[in-house]
């Protein structure tokens, strides 16, 4: 009978398994003991020196001003109210920069391999102009552009309806009359309609080699269910931006962009988007040669070839990088602060000057890291179901 301390016949101090296990275990320890006694020092010196500290203040009145709120916010609301909406605008920037630099980005970076010299060289030229010069700058460099815009009285008017003008860009917006599940439902069901189009017209193109642009197709499914469930169900009421009379002209009704908003996006999609397209460009020379020959041979244009064969391929190597762009992109948002756009930094830096600053600051902390692990999540997720059930 074997002893237990040399399971195999192998000693444990030469069995690889034991030492593995051994080394990771004590390296927990120590990380454990470490950041034990880090959390302990510090919640020492914040008694010790009586540093405020705590979240009973998140229920009383922030009694600060937020310029700009996806939600209705007024200064009486609360501490974690207020926090909130701080969050969502700075999920607001980002969700949009994400959306807008992937597709400027992918444009940009199919562009640089583009056969046409001049095309090329523009896209070349944006992408080392753009990832060469620091965010911040950038910011900087949009904002003052905006704010010398002409006023709102001299603004730029187009169609009657759409306002550009230092203080913003004004546009049309609608709110359902009627309500809002029926037409929810059916718009559902159209997104559901026009995912089986773009699937059968995709498979349709690739056996018959006839262009039945399934995209345009799903898109214009969509939409027209959307529309004929509003129209039945939830007719719009569209306000159209309209200039007051009066000294200053200003402009009430629609929806408006503050002008620190359109520096912020502009800025993050334009330097966000550079590194994109060099990401875009490098996951597309990854795939084989070969693969290109192949659709050709199967009567594939150039255009169907790329997002049949080549594309598909390259997200393989393009999303992981991509990923981490998704997390710095989210992460420079916190910039904001210095265009005066009120983002999660700017507000809580306001919030710190009543309450505790630590435990504002260890908010603001734990709410990056929760966009960041989103992030990292969904790009987990795509990579597993990549590797099992392959691209398509």
């Amino acid at each position: 009978m074997q002893s237990i301390l040399y399971p195999g016949g192998i000693p444990l101090w030469r069995n690889v398994v034991f030492i593995q296990w051994a080394i990771q275990i004590v390296s927990a320890v120590v990380v454990i003991a470490i950041v034990s006694g880090f959390i302990v020092n510090v919640a020492n010196e914040i008694q010790d020196r009586e540093i405020p500290f705590g979240f009973s203040f998140l229920d009383e009145a922030a009694q600060i001003p937020i310029g700009e709120s996806v939600i209705q916010y007024e200064p009486s609301n609360s501490y974690l109210y207020g926090f909130t909406v701080a969050a969502l605008n700075t999920i607001k920037a980002s969700v949009l920069g994400v959306i807008t630099a992937t597709i400027l980005g992918i444009i940009i970076g199919v562009s640089r391999l583009s056969r046409n010299w001049l095309l090329s060289r523009i896209a070349l030229v944006y992408i080392e102009t753009f990832r060469n010069i620091p965010l911040l700058i950038q910011l900087l460099f949009w904002f003052l552009i905006i704010l010398e815009l002409p006023n709102v009285r001299e603004g730029y008017v187009f169609f009657d309806a759409f306002y550009l003008n230092n203080s913003g860009f004004y546009l049309p917006w609608a709110s359902p009359l009627g309500g809002f599940w029926p037409w929810a439902i059916l718009s559902i069901a159209g997104l559901i309609a026009a995912i089986f189009a773009f699937n059968f017209l995709s498979k349709r193109e690739i056996e018959t080699g006839q262009p039945s642009y399934p995209i345009v197709a799903g898109f214009a499914i969509f939409i027209l269910v959307t529309i004929i469930g509003l129209l039945i169900f939830s007719p719009l009421d569209i306000v159209v931006p309209e200039r007051q009379e009066g000294p200053f002209g200003r402009l009430q009704g629609g929806a408006r962009l503050t002008g620190s908003f359109f520096a912020l996006l502009i800025g993050l999609v334009v330097y966000t988007s550079a590194f994109i397209a060099e990401i875009v460009r490098a996951g597309i020379q990854a795939v084989n040669r070969g693969q290109t020959e192949a659709a050709r041979s199967l009567g594939l244009n150039t255009n169907a070839g790329l997002r049949y064969v080549i594309f598909p391929q390259a997200l393989r190597v393009i999303i992981p990088p991509l990923i981490s762009q998704y997390l710095n992109l989210t992460k420079n948002s916190s910039l904001a602060a210095a265009i005066g756009y009120p983002d999660l930094v700017s507000v809580t830096t306001t919030m710190t000057q009543i309450a505790p600053a630590i435990s504002l600051i260890g908010m603001v902390m734990v709410t990056y890291l929760a966009m960041s692990l989103f992030y990292s999540l969904v790009g987990n997720i795509y990579n597993r179901i990549t590797r099992y059930a392959g691209v398509g």
